[in-house]
């Protein structure tokens, strides 16, 4: 399990491996940010503070996302496509 955090809520939950950081936040009881939910259109793109190593690498999809809001893919992910890996924390705070 991991837990992840949101930030400035300072808000967390348990989340298994394979969820994503949007169901992680939510789970937190954090109203997160999303438009499309399939990694098309940013709005839920998210600063993580601590533990990139811990979420799944990113797409394709996501980097040319990234690429088109102009954001680091070794900062920001796109909270509605990517996935935790279940192996240790995460922090994050929304971008937007």
């Amino acid at each position: 399990m991991s837990k992840v955090t949101i930030l400035p809520q300072n808000l967390s939950a348990e989340v298994d491996a394979g969820v994503t950081l949007l169901d992680a936040g939510e789970k937190a009881g954090v109203d997160m940010e999303a438009g499309c939910f399939n990694c098309s259109c940013g709005t839920c793109c998210a600063e993580i503070v601590e533990g990139m190593q811990h979420l799944a690498p990113p797409s394709p999809e996501e980097l040319d996302v990234l690429d088109q809001w102009n954001r680091d893919p070794d900062r920001f992910r796109l909270t509605c496509c990517v996935k935790v890996t279940g192996t240790g924390d995460v922090t994050l705070r929304q971008a937007h």
